[in-house]
């Protein structure tokens, strides 16, 4: 299980992004983490990954402290050297799962491994990236907006990829502004609002989900509806 408790994290010492934060993420598990714009789910992303030192709290991995070991993650931005091949990107991380068969999993991907990265597309990169983090073999696997940018082809593949990983026995956090992509693929849905998790939905309550998000928005940009509403 991953466990958070009471975290807290400031960019600047002074105000908080995330504030007394707690979740529980059940092991073998995809779950989904939405919030709007600016709510902090990167934040948390990177957090959990050890990209950004947090202020207060803990986050465990099966009791204990949780280690770049057990996370692998996927940016939405992703960061590749120059002149290199995708071949030779990939052979970078050979050592975490020397097993990993790049040509099978390529087979579905079709990407141009023998290409410069340079040359590829804002998918393909997408695709070459998500092959990375698939050759790491590590238990806890977080996907920050993994469909941005990707085909009809990919996207489905990224999906069957998911599930595949679920039934290996990883565990999966993913965030989405499409609703609906984390819909279909996860087991819960964690909702990040006013700097904290303040609830966890399975998969029988998302609809509920939904009302609760578009409520909020619906509330929030009541008097801007109401100019928008006299103006047409």
């Amino acid at each position: 299980m991953l466990k958070i408790e009471g975290l807290f994290l400031s960019y600047n010492q002074i105000d908080n992004v995330l504030e007394n934060l707690e979740l529980e993420l059940a092991l073998a598990q995809v779950h989904g983490l939405v919030g709007i714009n600016g709510s902090g789910k990167t934040s948390l992303l990177n957090t959990i990954s050890g990209n950004i030192d947090f202020s207060k709290g803990s986050i465990q991995w099966n009791g204990k402290k949780i280690t770049p070991k057990e996370v692998a993650f996927l940016e939405t931005q992703n960061y590749f050297y120059h002149y290199l091949t995708g071949k030779e990107y990939l052979q970078i991380f050979r050592a975490y799962h020397k097993k990993f068969d790049i040509a099978a999993i390529n087979a579905v991907f079709e990407l141009p491994l023998d290409e410069l990265i340079e040359t590829y597309s804002t998918g393909m990169k997408k695709k070459l990236a998500f092959m990375a983090i698939l050759s790491q073999d590590k238990p806890f696997i977080i996907l920050d907006e993994p469909f941005n940018g990707i085909d009809i082809e990919g996207s489905f593949a990224f999906r069957k990829m998911i599930q595949f990983l679920k039934d290996k026995g990883k565990t999966l956090l993913i965030t989405s502004h499409i609703f609906e992509s984390l819909t279909t693929i996860c087991d819960n849905i964690h909702y990040l609002s006013d700097k904290k998790i303040v609830k966890s939905y399975p998969k029988e309550a998302f609809d509920d989900l939904q009302k609760d998000i578009f409520h909020l928005l619906d509330q929030q940009n009541e008097s801007e509806w109401e100019k928008v509403r006299a103006a047409l």
